[in-house]
């Protein structure tokens, strides 16, 4: 797909630099709240609920019903929140839960948890309503989305987007705000000849998505309908949120290019309340904006079409490989990351995805490809160096399968394999960093950083090390080899960060706890999860993904957004003059807002 860029626009774009200062917030938005007299009052709401036919809905956090001191508390009910307090699909279907509890709760202490390990009733504490907002409307299309800004920007109320709840900087709730939830808006349909409105473009198949369509029923309705869509691996995510107004990233991605690539038209209200249908041609700034620009900052997506292709098969390789127990098993911990490291370059750009999760007694190692682009042979070369190496590593697990799309390779193998590596309902806390392909050219500069890799694991792990009450153990990094290799020459023909096109790793640190730790255990795994990444960082590897990215980035608008933040900003106010639609760390966004009191209270208040 050829996207049409602006022509008025880009030349800015093009020598907009990364020494190019960041633009301030233009305005700071003035949001009520519960506390303020100026608070929407009943019959305010009882208006706003009347015109959606009845859909406002109270908001208590879902656990409220296990703690035996809430007013509410049912044991009855309690039951199949206990039930269901792990499994991610339960939680997402839950209006007022997220998947991970730390992000429904302000800070250590205020929210209403229950233990991950062993959920049951809590009788010696209380729950607080955190970061759950009093107000939720289920939508079903862009006119409730209409109604509902035009009332909120009169009334200044927040208001937050919710479809699953994926959000790993807690974007989809806050206090004091009014929740949108889009999760029953699942329609999909295909459109063997799509041409976006008001062009004259030669006419692509394409999926038309609800904006509550989650990738394993795209996945689903793809098999059936014999086409191929690119999209991400953990297939609970919601498509047209934050996956793809992030970037978004999968196994067909090295070879066809991001998810933000494959968009070619979406439908979302603005914050003057405009029903907007944005394509190449239509509005085209704030249709490149949109596509990588961050979720929550441009308006409410109601539905969004994708190119599809026609049936790609996948091949799917997984490996489990030991070091050997009487050498230094940091020095072959770090020479494994950079052997493969070496070959990360040729092997992403032949569109092969790796996977690497390397800990000091094993190293996960899987590969997905396209069959229809790819060859198994790519790496030849790799496994030929390993076995030079036999006395160094032993493959004690070699697993190979050839799926008939990738659909099937989603359902039946990858989506369950990212799925396993979560710790739904367990508090989670990551940060990345995006390793530039530039960075992997030399054996020195690939050296480098395999050991800032392993050096910021061992920062991560130093608060686990003890084996704290509520915390899971040591934890590996990640090592994901899924960029876009194939789309890295068209960086400007979307808003995603230009650090996702240049990068061959995205390389992750994350931990889970629960309840049982303590605020000076939980202190100490947020500080480290933010520090894992100073050792690249130290490289000058400084790009990060933001989907994925650190709740604690100082550095944000560069991390995230890179040499475009600036662009984004211009758009942003544009179409957004007051701010309405200011979110957590997304463009021109302020983190002083009483109604994210939570945020500035317990994260970095940079803006």
């Amino acid at each position: 797909m050829k996207t049409v860029v602006s022509q008025f626009w880009l030349p800015l774009l093009i020598s907009t630099s990364e020494t190019t200062a960041f633009q301030v917030p233009y305005t700071t938005p003035e949001f009520v709240s519960l506390s303020s007299n100026s608070w929407p009052s009943a019959s305010t709401w009882r208006s706003l609920n009347t015109s959606l036919g009845g859909r406002l809905e109270a908001l208590r956090p879902w656990a409220a019903l296990c703690y035996s001191s809430d007013p509410l508390f049912d044991y009855e009910d309690c039951q199949a929140v206990l039930t269901g307090y792990d499994n991610d699909t339960m939680r997402e279907s839950v209006t007022a839960a997220l998947l991970w509890s730390n992000w429904e709760a302000c800070g250590y202490g205020n929210g209403c948890p229950l233990n991950y390990s062993n959920p049951q009733v809590v009788h010696d504490q209380a729950c607080h309503q955190g970061t759950t907002p009093p107000y939720s409307i289920a939508i079903n299309n862009a006119s409730d989305a209409s109604v509902i800004v035009k009332w909120a920007v009169k009334n200044k109320v927040k208001l937050t987007v919710k479809n699953t709840g994926h959000d790993f900087l807690g974007r989809s709730a806050a206090p004091s705000t009014l929740q949108v939830n889009t999760h029953t808006m699942k329609g999909i349909s295909y459109v063997p000849e799509f041409v976006p409105q008001g062009s004259s473009a030669a006419p692509v198949p394409a999926l038309t998505l609800g904006a509550g369509a989650q990738l394993y029923e795209i996945y689903a309705y793809a098999e059936v309908t014999n086409i191929s869509v690119v999209i991400g691996a953990c297939t609970t995510v919601g498509a047209a949120g934050g996956f793809l107004q992030g970037g978004g990233h999968g196994v067909l991605t090295p070879a066809y290019g991001l998810g933000a690539d494959h968009v070619l038209e979406i439908e979302l209200v603005t914050a003057d309340g405009s029903v907007r249908i944005i394509n190449a041609i239509q509005d085209p700034d704030l249709f490149w904006a949109v596509r990588g620009g961050g979720a929550g900052s441009w308006g409410i997506i109601t539905s969004m079409t994708i190119q599809t292709y026609p049936v790609i098969g996948i091949g799917a390789s997984s490996f489990v490989i030991e070091p050997n127990p009487s050498q230094n098993l940091t020095t072959l911990g770090i020479d494994f990351i950079a052997l493969l490291g070496k070959y990360q370059n040729t092997l992403v750009n032949s569109g092969i995805v790796s996977l690497l999760i390397p800990s000091e007694a094993q190293y996960i190692l899987n590969f997905y490809w396209s069959t229809t682009t790819s060859q198994i042979s790519s790496l030849d070369p790799f496994f030929s160096e390993l076995l030079t190496l036999s006395y160094n590593y032993s493959i004690t697990s070699n697993t190979t399968s050839t799926f008939p799309s990738v659909s099937a390779a989603q359902i039946e193998n990858i989506g369950p394999f990212f799925d396993n590596l979560n710790f739904y309902g367990a508090s989670n806390q990551l940060s990345s960093r995006l390793v530039p392909h530039a960075s992997l050219t030399t054996s020195t500069s690939v050296q480098e950083v395999a050991e800032a890799i392993w050096a910021g694991t061992q920062i991560l792990n130093a608060p686990l090390q003890s084996g704290a009450p509520g915390t899971f153990g040591v934890v590996p990094p990640f090592l994901l080899g899924n960029m876009p290799a194939a789309t890295r020459q068209k960086a400007n023909e979307t808003g995603a960060n230009p650090g996702l096109y240049e990068a061959a790793w995205h390389v992750l640190f994350v931990t889970p706890w629960t309840v049982d730790a303590n605020e000076t255990t939980r202190n100490a795994i947020v500080e480290a999860v933010h520090s894992a990444t100073n050792p690249l960082t130290a490289l000058g590897i400084t790009s990060s993904y933001q989907n994925e990215g650190d709740a604690f980035e100082i550095n944000w608008q560069q991390s995230f957004f890179g040499y475009k933040y600036a662009n984004l900003s211009s758009i942003k106010q544009k179409y957004d003059p007051t701010n309405f639609f200011t979110t957590y760390k997304g463009v021109a966004s302020v983190t002083n807002l009483e109604a994210y009191q939570c945020y500035t209270k317990d994260l970095s208040t940079d803006a």
